[in-house]
């Protein structure tokens, strides 16, 4: 009987609590990180409406769902039932529709400070919104008896889905909701039925970190009832496969039963190892086979098949025979390959997921770590800097369960320092755990030499080679590789096909052309190519194709393909930077030719790591002698100034290059004039300035160097711009302009307009033709470009707005600029922030910035030197001083700091003083 409500709020009252989730989120913050926060805006928009139109209070939010109470049950169905109508006809953008599931269940309850609830009610609603599966409304029995007086007037309808066992509470018979227009088939929920039987082992240890993968397994049980799980050893198949096998066991009146195979012999009949996980006896005269097909006849059951990878054309045969006889069974099986057969759904099990995190901070990867080194040592409890630890302890091995767990068991004799040292070779990791673990995991090594001897001696061949290459690559360079001593190019692709179909090399799902291969398998496959004694020549090889490869892509960069080009060096960034750190100290040589063809690449996208590499070389014994010398001077200069701000070693650098071109050397094409351009301008010396960029474009155009060319004639017009000369400037932009009617690569176009813009003199005519400069510098993938026009509108745009605003404009595209590659856009952007200090008096933090900026490339103009006069005039000379003697120890990423703690300061002060003064 319903209790009636209390006056007193501290009291037992009787609600109903609705409880959501979305299925999927943290894969969907990863993939859309931008555009999923105002999906989850809109989210929450239309649950708390229709929450609230059915006389419900939204009390707590989950992070990706919502607890909600109603007096009446009726209004919780209908909120939920309207919230889900809502959700499938608006527009989600990008992210597409979240899918929602609902629990919702009626009991006791206590209010908890002024808003909030706890009670047995929250847990049970919880615990059926879990079982949910996407888009599904189900209700405990509790909430349909109380429903019984409305049902008749209702407009859905009720399916009984059985008494169902859930963690921590007890046995609930569970109800599906049904309505018009809305999903009403879906698989089996979780949690135990009553009825179930069958062999599933009891969990030892707790199931982390597979939310999504069982997510995806529903999904692709729709459509079969045959699904392969495949991957390399130790991923986590088998504890995968189980626990899918036990969320469907409730709707499965024959149970789910797990077939190991694994102790049989290569090609060896698989029908005893099924009757004897069955329980069925042997019958003289009588074949397993047999037995099997007539037991599971009209069976509704789960059957695990385990190990499948060296008995895979027996158990696909036994696999194809079952689901032709026995119409009810679902198949589940684990191998390192696929079976092959007709109707076969095939899931890949990926890593434990490394980057999505819960509520306190810590990935599925650590949480196992720690949950597995607490069974060995009771007395661990990680700190902060511990966690930082097991992350990079983790993905040293990839991210691998099994490996996972077997480094989490050496805390019984080893400090966590020692094991993080002892991932440099995870292959020896020792089990050194449960002892009756299987003997091909009880090392890495172990697993993976089961795979390997499994493999033909083609594939065996293929495996090492590919082992050179790291991270991402695409199949042409893997044919590349393998040239070297195999010679045909059909052997080299079967190859690659066995190690797909064993688990041991993975093609992208987004494109089927490149491949990848754990870290794990590529230190087995070094370690065999290193006892062949051709490891250092199959590395040779690997960077003499990846220097071919990046000689294409830096023609790519200066045509219309640049974007193109520039995705596909990030996409190869670990191979590139495997290749140079071996030529490095091994070959001077061919460094170079990886580091010459990036030039434009570094200049266009400062900070990728490859900026340096010009340095690097220079530094190395018989430098002077490489006939590339002058560019990869310029490319050193370069990146000293940009990245660094550090004009002097920019300058050394120049004239030694532009010594080595006086002697003879490969002349840089003008990039050595163009980069002493660019320092004169920002010196404040405008003569220099011109003077060396006009020496640039001569070189340019001898050379046929068109990026050169535009760069510099761009940089021309906004100086002369700037120094009062307009026809100067318009002559200038007019020539660049007419070479712009030629096809050029994007960050060229935003040049073009970046030039014109320059010379705008109506503030709104500058700011478009900025805003197209960085429209180009996004087709380019020159998100740094991007951050830099946005520079200079912010300084149009706050050039006629009181201080305040114009302060906050600046802060603002400061906290906008990345926090590599930006150290010269940094120091420009705190330039600009000396006028609106001035304005608003603030002498103190304009004395700070002024003592920094003095430590710049940079030179102050008359207004900001006047701006200066004026602060230290108002502070006297021993506090400005003082301030600034504290800002000249900053580098730019303190200096960044400082500026925008000073402004929140400042803000808060504003707010608190407008709050006092309505």
């Amino acid at each position: 009987m319903t209790e009636a409500p209390s006056t007193d709020s501290s009291c037992d009252r009787e609600r109903t609590i609705l409880t959501t989730d979305i299925v999927g989120s943290t894969a969907l913050l990863r993939r859309f990180p931008n555009d999923m926060l105002a999906a989850m805006d809109l989210h929450d928009q239309i649950l708390h409406a229709a929450i609230r139109r059915h006389a419900g209070d939204p009390f707590r939010s989950t992070g990706d769902g919502v607890l909600a109470a109603f007096d009446r049950p009726l209004d919780a169905v209908l909120a939920a039932i309207e919230a889900q109508r809502e959700m499938r006809h608006v527009n989600w953008g990008p992210t597409g529709r979240l899918q929602v599931r609902f629990g919702i269940h009626t009991g006791a309850t206590r209010s908890r400070g002024e808003k909030d609830l706890f009670g047995p009610a929250l847990p049970t609603a919880t615990r059926l919104q879990s079982a949910a599966n996407a888009d599904q409304i189900l209700l405990s029995d509790a909430t349909v008896r109380r429903l019984a007086a409305d049902l008749l007037q209702t407009p859905f309808q009720l399916a009984d889905l059985g008494e169902h066992h859930f963690k921590g509470i007890e046995p609930i018979r569970v109800h599906q909701v049904c309505a018009t227009d809305l999903p009403n088939t879906f698989p089996p929920i979780g949690g135990k039925r009553e009825s179930a039987s069958g062999n599933l082992p009891a969990n030892l240890s707790s199931f982390l970190g597979r939310e999504r993968e069982l997510d995806e397994l529903a999904a692709l049980a729709l459509d079969s009832r045959l699904l392969t799980l495949v991957g390399p050893g130790g991923i986590g198949k088998t504890r995968l496969a189980i626990e899918f096998a036990r969320s469907l066991e409730p709707s499965f009146s024959g149970g789910a039963w797990l077939i190991e195979l694994s102790a049989l012999e290569r090609d060896g009949d698989v029908w005893p190892a099924i009757a004897e996980a069955l329980l069925i006896p042997p019958s003289p005269g009588v074949q397993p086979r047999v037995q099997v097909l007539e037991r599971l006849q009209d069976v509704r059951a789960v059957l695990v098949m385990d190990n499948c990878e060296h008995v895979l054309d027996p158990i696909a045969n036994a696999v194809t025979e079952l689901g032709s006889a026995c119409g009810e069974l679902f198949l589940i099986n684990t191998s390192r390959g696929t079976l092959g057969v007709e109707g076969e759904a095939v899931y890949e099990v990926p890593s434990l997921d490394s980057g999505a995190q819960d509520r306190s901070g810590q990935s599925a990867a650590v949480r196992l770590f720690i949950e597995r080194g607490r069974l060995a040592n009771h007395r661990f409890q990680p700190g902060a800097q511990d966690i930082a630890t097991i992350a990079r302890i983790c993905a040293g091995v990839d991210c691998i369960p099994l490996a996972i767990e077997i480094a989490a068991a050496q805390l019984r004799h080893r400090a966590l320092e020692n094991i993080e040292s002892g991932i440099t070779r995870p292959l020896d990791l020792h089990a050194g755990g449960p002892r009756r673990r299987v003997g091909r995991h009880r090392t890495l090594r172990n697993t993976l030499e089961w795979s390997y001897e499994l493999l033909d001696p083609n594939s065996r061949q293929v495996l090492q080679r590919l082992s050179v290459l790291s991270g991402s690559f695409h199949e042409e360079q893997a044919l590349a590789i393998c040239a070297g001593d195999m010679a045909s190019e059909f052997d080299v692709l079967r190859g690659i096909d066995e190690l797909t179909e064993t688990s041991l090399l993975h093609r992208d799902a987004g494109n089927q052309q490149r491949l990848r291969m754990l870290q794990t398998v590529q230190a087995f496959g070094r370690e065999k190519l290193d006892q062949s004694g051709l490891l250092q020549a199959v590395e040779a090889r690997h960077g003499e194709v990846y220097a071919a490869r990046v000689r294409k892509l830096g023609e790519q960069i200066a045509s219309i393909h640049e974007a193109k080009a520039t995705n596909a060096i990030y996409d190869d960034m670990p191979n590139l930077r495997a290749a140079f750190d071996r030529a490095i100290t091994r070959d001077l040589k061919l460094a170079a030719e990886l580091a010459v063809p990036l030039f434009l690449f570094n200049y266009w996208h400062r900070g990728a790591e490859t900026g340096n590499w010009y340095e690097r070389i220079m530094t190395r014994p018989g430098a002077d002698k490489l006939e590339q010398m002058p560019i990869l001077l310029a490319g050193a200069a370069g990146h000293a100034f940009h990245d660094e701000g550090d004009q002097a070693k920019a300058i050394a650098f120049v004239e030694r290059g532009l010594q080595a071109e006086a002697a003879g050397m490969r002349p840089s094409r003008g990039w050595l004039c163009h980069v002493l351009g660019q320092m004169a301008q920002w010196a404040g010396d405008p003569k220099a300035c011109i003077k060396h960029l006009t020496a640039a474009i001569a070189h340019a155009q001898a050379a046929e160097n068109l990026p050169c060319e535009v760069m510099s004639l761009c940089m021309i017009a906004n100086v002369r711009a700037r120094t009062g000369d307009s026809e100067g400037a318009a002559g200038v932009v007019k020539q660049v302009s007419d070479i712009g009617q030629a096809v050029l690569p994007p960050t060229l176009m935003g040049y073009i307009h970046y030039a014109r813009g320059g010379i705008a003199e109506d503030p709104r005519i500058a700011i478009d033709e900025y805003e197209t400069t960085a429209e180009w510098a996004k087709m380019a993938g020159n998100h740094l470009g991007v951050q830099r026009v946005k520079q200079l509108i912010a300084d149009l745009r706050a050039a006629n707005v009181p201080p305040a605003e114009a302060l906050d404009i600046h802060i603002r595209s400061l906290m906008e600029l990345p926090s590599h590659g930006t150290t010269f856009y940094t120091w420009l952007t705190i330039r600009s922030l000396i006028l609106p200090l001035a304005g608003l008096a603030a002498y103190e933090e304009l004395a700070v910035l002024a003592g920094a900026l003095k430590t710049s490339p940079l030179k102050l103009d008359r207004a900001a030197r006047d701006a200066v006069t004026k602060a230290r005039d108002n502070l006297g000379d021993n506090l400005f001083e003082t301030a600034a003697a504290r800002g000249s120890g900053f580098d730019p990423t303190q200096a960044r700091r400082y500026i925008i703690e000073a402004w929140r300061r400042m803000t808060a002060a504003r707010s608190q003083a407008d709050a006092a003064n309505p």
